[in-house]
């Protein structure tokens, strides 16, 4: 996976358009279903409105949208498309409208669900996601701290950490730094810590 931005909770925004107000919420998710459930939530919030138009991105892959009524392709995927121009995944965006009896026609409409969501964005805040490999070390005492100010240094973000016989930390790193971390860390202590890299990648979020 890439790197993406997702948001922290949620956000809404709201705009009013010939009349017509349109009150956009999004939300952070990570599975399809708790997208369902937010679009169906806020359907049910706001019962007596025209439209509940919605779009979700779930990973690098899943991608839909609905109009709910709206004519077809003027609000669901205009709405994923200021998404993934944000770059964002794990995101569910609803839009509600309450008609105010002006027409707005195709490109209106458009502008006006892709307007909402770019207002809810602007009071969104933004975490970015890295991919990372986990790197177990095990290490003297004497030698931690040194460890701990490379890692700030390095921006090698520190897990766990035991405090026992020795010191035992689980350190993320980036993977394309993963191998040049490991080589300065034996540089570090020496090559008397006990190092092992967990070939798995993660993904962690970062300001």
């Amino acid at each position: 996976m890439s790197n993406h931005l997702v948001i922290k909770g949620g956000a809404c925004g709201e705009i009013v358009v010939k009349k017509s107000r349109f009150i956009a919420e999004l939300k952070y998710v990570e599975t399809e279903e708790e997208a369902t459930n937010f679009i169906k939530e806020k359907k049910k919030q706001y019962h007596d409105a025209r439209h509940n138009c919605s779009c979700y991105i779930i990973g690098e892959e899943l991608k839909k949208s609905s109009d709910d009524g709206e004519p077809s392709g003027t609000a669901g995927r205009p709405m994923l498309e200021v998404l993934e121009g944000k770059d964002l995944i794990n995101v569910v965006a609803v839009v509600t409208r309450y008609f105010g009896g002006v027409l707005l026609g195709t490109g209106g409409l458009v502008r006006a669900y892709q307007d909402a969501v770019k207002e809810a964005l602007d009071n969104c805040d933004f975490l970015h996601t890295v991919v990372v490999n986990e790197v177990n070390v095990a290490l003297d005492y004497s030698i931690w701290p040194k460890i701990e100010n490379y890692c700030k240094e390095k921006g090698v973000v520190v897990g766990e950490v035991e405090f026992a016989e020795n010191v035992k930390a689980k350190l993320k790193t980036p993977i394309d730094n993963t191998d040049s971390v490991i080589d300065d860390i034996i540089e570090i202590t020496n090559g008397k810590g006990h190092i092992d890299k967990d070939d798995k990648d993660y993904t962690i979020f970062c300001d």
